[in-house]
């Protein structure tokens, strides 16, 4: 038991002294960080919003005479931030996914070729703050996505039934 606890201590002591293997491992959290974000997005409910959004759009083109209220008119030019967020969202998305994968793999080959010594000493400081940019970037690029998420959702939520109600009330 003692050899295997003294093993694993010096498995452990030999890991945290390489200061470049210790960053990596922290850029590695903070992507798998990131990651938990993203996973939060519910594609299901932005679908949903989107798929109300055509719906009443139908309702409103098909029914409505051209003189109509303004509110209800205001109320649908908010509610066409769900077109206006829609594209932008699925396209940064797509994207953001794409560089989750792609930098989870740059961090891992560089951690291995670090603990390989594949990488001249005096060049590790600038891969590590590259890959520190890259991750900036992408923290950057949730923030964006979580955003126009967030707003598509909020629009669908507090518009779409008063949207339908009105056209019912406005509409032939």
């Amino acid at each position: 038991m003692r050899i295997i606890f003294s093993i694993v201590s010096l498995i452990l002591l030999t890991a945290c002294s390489n200061p470049e293997i210790k960053e990596l491992k922290e850029q590695q959290l903070k992507l798998t960080s990131i990651e938990s974000i993203v996973n939060e997005i519910e594609l299901d409910r932005f679908e949903k919003a989107c798929n109300g959004f055509d719906e009443n759009m139908d309702l409103i083109h098909l029914f409505c005479a051209d003189s109509i209220s303004l509110k209800f008119v205001n109320s649908v030019n908010r509610y066409k931030i769900i077109k206006k967020s829609k594209d932008s969202f699925i396209l940064n998305y797509k994207l953001l996914v794409r560089n989750l994968q792609l930098q989870k793999q740059q961090l891992k080959y560089l951690k291995q070729d670090v603990e390989n010594n594949l990488i001249p000493s005096d060049s590790i400081l600038f891969f590590l703050e590259k890959e520190k940019e890259n991750l900036q970037s992408i923290s950057d690029e949730t923030n964006n996505v979580v955003s126009l998420y967030n707003e598509i959702l909020i629009v669908h939520d507090s518009l779409y039934h008063s949207i339908k109600e009105l056209a019912k009330n406005n509409c032939y």
